[in-house]
């Protein structure tokens, strides 16, 4: 696997979290966690971090924390996502999130997570409902219309 690539649970690769230069730092116990450093590319015009930069990190976490259960031949996608924003965060300070399993079903899980700052403030909580799909044969999801 390239340096150049965050992995995330069970070696699943997310590239998308390259470009927010997020780093996976532990998966344990059924639990996982990011880390930020925030930069001038994640905030939006008021100075503080893009809320799209807190979803897609706690998008991530919880379901890296599913996906860790999942069987081999099967995709895990996100059907439900509730994030509750506490307090804005600003350049330069670190965020780490965190996603714990709360309940795995046969066709769906659900998780729960939140972002601290590196001095341990509540930044965002979130829950989110996760759903196992086959892998189709092409090892690719098929498009629908």
């Amino acid at each position: 696997m390239s340096d150049k690539h965050v992995s995330g649970i069970g070696g699943r690769v997310v590239p998308f979290l390259d470009h927010l230069h997020v780093k996976p730092t532990r998966n344990e116990d059924g639990s996982v966690e990011f880390h930020l450093k925030v930069e001038h590319q994640h905030l939006r015009p008021l100075g503080i971090i893009h809320g799209g930069v807190i979803a897609s990190m706690l998008d991530t976490a919880l379901g890296q924390v599913v996906g860790a259960t999942a069987k081999e031949d099967q995709h895990v996608v996100t059907v439900q996502l509730n994030i509750n924003y506490i307090r804005p965060t600003w350049e330069g300070e670190e965020i780490i999130a965190r996603g714990e399993l709360q309940h795995r079903g046969t066709q769906t899980a659900v998780s729960r997570g939140e972002i601290r700052s590196s001095d341990n403030q509540l930044i965002a909580t979130a829950t989110g409902t996760f759903m196992f799909l086959p892998v189709p044969k092409s090892g690719k999801m098929e498009k629908t219309e």
